[in-house]
Parts: structure tokens; sequence; C-alpha cells
């Protein structure tokens, strides 16, 4: 029978007439997602599946998308086990051994190329290029037919190496015949373009001889073009990635308004010519007054800037840029221009104000700020700026503000400084030289009287008794001059505080008519503070209190737990604290005068031991500070003044007190103990070694740490170990206690040793436990510190 027309053959086999053939076999591809895979369920899917589902549909012919590899395929085509390719391109070879249908998806071809090289997007860009290709793809061929478009085209069998050739700028660019290509190895580094003007167009494929099936695919898929269906399939799948081009048919809907539109656009167009023109004249007078303001504004050298708030440009005028040093170019119109050269600690400061201020039409605001020059340095300026609306506007529309160089003032500030400081010093340095020649005068005259012919033993006690407490009061102001000057070391231990407080604030009212009244939480949490600085901190605190009331009056100190949140106390963070507080009835401190009272040199008393030297609350603050607190006032004209101190609670479970038990203390000559003292000073050693025989120790003397390790390896030789060892910290030209209390755990590990040293900021003193000592005593000391030291150390 003669083949009949592929219209005539659809109808016939639809209506029955003909008996339905075997379904068409047509060839997909098994793994090229979105045009054919094999999905989760092992399905064929894709746009050429849904593509051959609704020619099968439209056409009443039996079709089946067989899902495979293209070698596999080509295997089967030939042997009679496939109708049809899917979706074949039209190059030499295909249109040799197989009838195209009509064209379906056109895909435009890809190009791969390095980031940092010129994107290659149309065929002519191709020219003088290296451009590499994989071998058997459509890109290859159709590079070789056109002799690459003028580039140099190298084939190659692998992709992974076209890839790697670009990466290492061996190639231009890799072209591929569509993005669906799946790329051996990850593209990182590569930029994809489409070729503009290099389509692929892809058919379905028949048999030379196979005029039949061509006929129905055509027509089948000619109906799908017609009632819309492909374009539907085709946007699903490709839509997204590749949308396909616009068709005279896709335009006949919008005929009608478009003609409407351009008629609207005609009768605008005349109507914006007569606008354009008044426009024109606007604008030549808007140019002409901005030209005056630009001239004024250079002419007057103010540095200028406009932040326009609608459209966010800056504007910064010229003498804005030679303030800082930059060039006009190096400057842009954005608020990251001026934002990247202000200074780190500035920044957050200066963008609340600017933010807060763009809400507040007519509100001035003025802060001082640091800007990076040019050369790297940084200038101080005064910035001033105020918020303006547009006419008739609520809403500020722009933030206009003037930049102030402050560098000579800033200059003279710090000149003024030094120069106050340079005189603040030497006042310093006579203070300390009268109250020191106060207390050794003291001393001096005491001890001479003790040694007075015929004097009596009571008299001398006497005598001696006040030359010691001149000797503690000069200890007392050389640790307050190390807390001044290098902040001392606090050697902090959990403690209670209400007896530290009841007992530094009695000591502080002794012999004045001030009275004291108390306020103590009885469930007052402990801290971990040094009693010794602590205490010294309240007897300053009340002694101010005490002055501040020359007629006699009441101190209140009260003590409460606290606890407070982020930034309720400047320089605290949020936690559980203890709050001391000290409250005079005095006159007040003037407003002027608050920010001062913790200056160095800030003093409005006379000048006398240890007060009169401005050190007193600055001795406070710096005590406070190493024990990670803080100390506040609260004082106005005719109501007082009340100082906090606020210290961290230790609320860790503290072992209950104990009585330590009394050493012994034998008659001279009776000896409990064996002791070695390592001292350089031999006054010092000498004293220390006698005051430990009275307390009925053997004593052995060493100069440094040399003979200290030779003096205890001795003892342990003639089986005498020493009981305790005392060791100098620090001795010139020689080995220290550290040094030698190494050497001298290599001989005894579980030798006890305690440190001494006149350095008060020692960090041995003040974490001796893990220096390996057992207990620590800070020069000079008292008899009753050494016991407590034997007690600590002996355990």
């Amino acid at each position: 029978m003669k083949c009949l027309p592929s219209g005539v053959a659809l109808w016939l086999i639809a209506a029955g007439f003909l008996p339905a053939a075997t379904p068409l076999r047509i060839a997909v591809e098994r793994s090229n997602p979105p045009l054919g895979f094999v999905d989760e369920q092992q399905q064929p899917a894709g746009f050429m599946v849904d593509l051959i589902r609704e020619m099968s549909r439209v056409s009443g012919v039996p079709m089946e998308a067989v899902p495979g590899y293209w070698k596999e395929h080509f295997v089967n085509f030939p042997a009679g086990k496939l109708d049809a390719f899917g979706n074949l391109l039209d190059t030499p070879n295909n249109r040799a051994d197989t009838n195209l249908s009509i064209g379906h998806a056109r895909l435009h071809a890809v190009v791969y190329s390095r980031r940092d090289r010129p994107a290659l997007r149309r065929i002519a860009d191709f020219s003088g290029k290296r451009i590499a290709t994989i071998r058997g793809t459509a890109a290859d061929v159709a590079a070789h037919l056109n002799q690459g478009w003028g580039a140099k085209i190298q084939t190659f069998s692998s992709g992974i190496e076209a890839l790697e050739g670009v990466r290492r700028g061996e190639f231009d660019a890799v072209l591929l015949t569509n993005q669906f290509y799946r790329l051996p190895v990850p593209e990182r580094g590569l930029a994809r373009n489409f070729v503009e003007d290099l389509v692929n167009c892809y058919h379905f494929g028949t048999r030379k001889d196979d005029l039949r099936t061509l006929g129905i695919l055509n027509e089948a898929l000619a109906q799908l073009m017609r009632n819309g269906e492909f374009d539907r399939i085709y946007a699903k799948w490709l839509g997204p990635i590749e949308p396909r081009e616009i068709r005279l048919a896709d335009l006949q809907p919008y005929y009608i308004p478009a003609a409407l539109v351009v008629a609207g656009v005609a009768a605008f167009m005349l109507w914006q010519r007569r606008m354009v023109r008044r426009l024109a004249q606007q604008a030549d007078a808007l140019r002409v007054s901005e030209q005056r303001w630009r001239f004024a504004l250079d002419g007057s050298g103010a540095a200028v800037w406009d932040w326009d708030l609608v459209n966010g440009r800056v504007f910064y005028s010229r003498a804005w840029k030679r303030l800082l040093g930059y060039d006009e170019s190096e400057i842009g119109d954005t608020l990251e221009d001026s934002f990247r050269l202000l200074h780190p600690e500035d920044s957050a400061r200066v963008d609340q104000t600017l933010m807060a201020h763009r809400e507040k039409p007519g509100v001035p605001f003025a802060l001082e700020q640091r800007l990076r020059c040019r050369d790297g340095s940084w200038k101080w300026v005064l910035n001033r700026g105020i918020a303006v609306g547009g006419e008739g506007s609520p809403q500020p529309t722009r933030l206009i503000g003037t930049y102030t160089d402050l560098t000579l003032q800033k200059q003279a500030e710090e000149d003024r400084l030094v120069l106050g400081k340079l005189e603040s010093t030497g006042i310093l340095a006579g203070g300390i030289a009268h109250d020191f020649n106060n207390l050794l005068t003291t001393m001096v005259l005491n001890l001479d009287m003790a040694q007075w012919p015929d004097i009596t033993r009571a008299q001398a006690a006497e005598f001696l008794g006040d030359a010691r407490k001149a000797a503690m009061a000069a200890h007392d102001l050389t640790q307050q001059l190390i807390t001044f000057a290098r902040g001392g070391a606090a050697i902090r231990r959990p403690s209670a505080l209400q007896g530290l407080i009841r007992e530094s604030t009695q000591l502080a009212l002794s012999g004045s008519s001030t009275v004291a009244l108390f306020d103590l939480d009885p469930q007052l949490w402990p801290a971990e503070v040094d009693p010794t600085q602590i205490g010294q901190v309240l007897r300053n605190l009340v002694l101010n209190a005490r002055e501040a009331m020359p007629a006699a009056g009441t101190v209140t100190v009260t003590a409460a737990n606290v606890t407070l949140p982020e930034q309720a106390v400047r320089g605290l963070p949020a936690g559980k604290y203890v709050r001391i507080s000290v409250a005079d009835q005095g006159p007040g401190i003037p407003p002027e005068l608050v920010a001062r009272i913790f200056d160095p040199y800030f003093s409005t008393k006379q000048r006398g031991s240890q007060k009169g030297m401005g050190l007193g609350l600055t001795i406070c603050l710096s005590v406070a500070k190493q024990h990670h607190g803080a100390i506040t006032v609260d004082s106005a004209p005719g109501r007082g003044s009340v100082f906090h101190v606020y210290l961290p609670a230790c609320l860790s479970p503290q072992p209950e007190p104990t009585s330590p038990p009394t050493p012994a203390v034998g008659a001279p000559g009776t000896q409990t103990a064996r002791a070695l003292v390592m001292d350089d000073e031999p006054g010092l050693r000498t004293a220390v070694a006698a005051t430990l025989r009275q307390l009925g120790f053997g004593v052995t003397e060493a100069s440094d740490g040399a003979a200290a390790i030779a003096a205890y390896r001795a003892a342990l030789i003639a089986r005498a170990p020493f009981d305790v060892v005392l060791l100098d910290l620090t001795v010139r030209g020689a080995m220290g206690g550290q040094e030698a209390l190494t050497e001298l755990r290599k001989i005894d590990s579980e030798i006890v040793a305690i440190v001494m040293s006149g350095y008060a900021d020692s960090e041995a003193l003040r974490d001796y436990r893990s220096h390996g000592f057992k207990s620590a005593l800070p020069k000079p000391f008292t008899v009753e510190a050494l016991q407590r030291a034997l007690r600590e150390a002996r355990g």
C-alpha cells in the first residue's frame, strides 16, 4: 500500500479504520535535566518526556520516551530498536544520517571563562581568543565549521582538561552547546555567560527511509505549537532558564492596547514638550543660583557637608576635602565616604547623633569627632549641623552641617594639661617630702628619747610605741603612693564585710565628735577583697565625710546587696554587687568640681600627713578598679555628698571561720622549730632572725638564694631539716627568692616557704600559692603579721 499523507494517517488511526501501530520509541537522554532525565522513582521526566507525551495525546499515535545514554541510542537506532531521536542538532552528520523534524527547543550556547577576564557574549568577541571545545559536541562541530569565528580552537576529549586549562589561563573560555551540559568538576572561580547570537535548535530525527514517522512527528509538534501546549511545556521546564523567543502570534492580543498606548504617548509627548521648555527655563535659573551658592561656598572656605535624605547623596565641599588633605576625586558622594574616615571609637556616637537628628527638623547638634586624614593622621573636628525640611514638608529632607578644625584648640588643651601636671608634680613632690619629714622627725625624736639616760622602762616603752606608730604611718603612706603610681598588689580573699566596715569607720572617726550611723544588711554578701586596701578606701571616704562637716555631724554608712543590669553603673558589667555608701551632712560639692574630684592632683584641703596631696579619692578609685568595682558620687550644694563603692559579690560557699591556734612562744634559746631566713639586707635579716628566736625558732641566716640552697641541703644531710623558709623575693646582683624556691623544690618538694618583698605590686605577693609559696609577707611587716604568715604556712 502506498504511504498516506501523515495527517490522513493520523485521522484514520484515531478513527479506528487503521490498526494502531506499536508505540513509536523515541530516544531521550537519561541524565541531562531539564531536557531529559530519570527521576527518583526511576521514571523518565523532563521537557522531552512531557513533549512526547502531549504529541502522543494530540496525534492519537502511541509514543514512548526511551531514556538512555547516547552511546546506547547510537547502537539501538540503526538496529531498529528506536524509531526516532528526541533532540538532535542540525549538524552535517545528523543531516546525513537522519531526517530532521521541524525545530522545537532553541537554546543558547554558553561559555565558561575566568572572572578576571572580559566576558564573551557574542560571536564577534571570539576573534583573536583561545577557545577550548569538547570533542564530539555540537559546539565543537560548529566551531570547526565556522573556522572558530576568528578564534584559535583547541579540542579536548575531557571536560576536566578544558576547564582546568581555562582556570590556569591557558585558554580564554570553554564553549559548550548549552547550559545543561553537565560539568565534570565544580565551576568555582569561573563565570558563565550566554552567547547571544549562537543558538542551537533541537529537532526530532528519524531514519532516512521512515518518512511516515517524520510526518507524524511534524504534524503533532505543529499542532502543539498552534494550541499553545508547546509554550506551556517550554515555560515549565526551560522558561525560567532559557526564555523562548517571542513570535508574532504572541503579540496579536496586544495590538489594540498597543495602539491606544501609542496614541496616549503621542499626546503625552506633545504636552511634555511644552513642560520641558518651562522646566528648562527653571533649570537654568536654578543652575545660576547653584553656581552662585558654590562660588560663595568656595570663597568662604567653609568645610560644608549636605546630606540629601531623599536620594542618600552627600555633597562635600572642596574645603571639607582639603581639611583632611584629600583631592576632589578621592571623596565620593555617599555617607560611607565620610564614615570610613571616622575613628573607630567615634563611629557609633556619630551614627547615633545623625540618626536621632534626622527626625528632628530645626534642632541643631554639635559633637567633637576624629577623622583620618590622607596622610594617616587623625584630626579632631567640631561637627555642627541641623535637619531641614522641604517646602511644605513636615519631615526633614536634608541634614546640613560644617566641620571646624579643632587641631590648634586640642593642642592648646594638651599643652595646658602638661604644664598643669608638671606644676602639680612639683606640688606633689613637696607634699610627699613634707609628710615623710614629719614622720621621720617623729620616729627619730622618740627613738632618741627612748635612749635618754635615766629614763624609766615604762617611759621608754611609750616612746618606742610612738616611734612604731610613726613608722606604720609611713608604711601606710608608702602603700598609698604605690597604689596611686602603679596600682599596688591586691591580695584578695573572700571576706565578710560587716566587721571591716564598722572597724574602718570607727577608726577614721576616732578622736572626733562626728557620729557614725550604720545600716548594714544582716545578709550582706561576702566579697573577694584585700581587707587592707578596702579598709583604706573606707577610711579615706569616712575621713572626707568627717572633714566636710567641721562643726561635727553624722556620717551614715550603709551596705546592701544589689543586682545591676547592663550599663547601670559605668564600667561595670551586669551582675551581683555589694554597694557600700558613705553619706555626710556637709555643704556638698559644686557641680563644676564633681568631674574633677578623682583627678590625682586636685585637692581643696590644707596640706598635712596623708591629706592635701590630692591622692585620697584617686587611691580609692584605683583600689576599686583593681577589685573590678567602681566608685560613684551623688552630690549637690546644700544637701551633702554620698559616695557609693561597688564590689563584685562572692557567692561561692565560704568555709566557717575558725580560730587559729596561737603559736607557742618560748623563752629566748628555747627552740621548738627550725627556720631559714634569706635576705640581702643584714639589718632586716638580723631583725627577722631575732624575732623568730623570740617565737621559739632555731634560725639560720643566708644572704642570697645560693647560700640558702646550700644551707637547706646541709640541713637535710644533717637530718635537721628546716620547718619553714623565709625568702626575700629580690636580691641585688644574686639569686632571688623565686629562683631559689625553684631549686629548693627540686631538693624537697614538700618545702614550706614564705615570700617576703618590699615591692607591693609583685605578682608573687598577689598570687603566692601559684608561685609555690605557702604565705606572703609584704614589707614592712609587724610581729603579728609574721605570726599570721607562720600559722598560714605551717597549716
